[in-house]
């Protein structure tokens, strides 16, 4: 089963997402791709894949979102809240949240 989600970026870009889910376990996901949303043959968009890959591979091999979330980079909004630092770490928080079917 997979779920395609719109991801927004601090800087207003806009970005889809694929996350596929385990058959036995539809609420565990097991990989991810990156749909569209940076321009073309952009350095942007060849390491948002490149990140899905390796998102993955570290899904398919037992790690959960949430460990390889809390070694990503943070940066302190204006209003002292944190969020992610990068794409990588926007792809992170996606496969934290639940489909929408659970």
């Amino acid at each position: 089963m997979t779920e395609t989600r719109k991801v927004e970026t601090d800087l207003g870009q806009t970005v889809f997402l694929s996350v596929g889910y385990d058959p036995d376990q539809p609420d565990e996901p097991r990989e991810v791709f990156y749909s569209s949303g940076f321009k073309s043959g952009s350095m942007l968009e060849f390491q948002v894949q490149d990140f899905c890959v390796l998102f993955s591979l570290l899904l398919q091999h037992g790690m959960e979102p949430d460990d390889v979330a809390k070694s990503l980079a943070r940066k302190e909004n204006h209003d002292g809240t944190l969020s992610f630092a990068s794409i990588s770490g926007l792809i992170v928080d996606e496969l934290s949240k639940p489909p929408a079917w659970a």
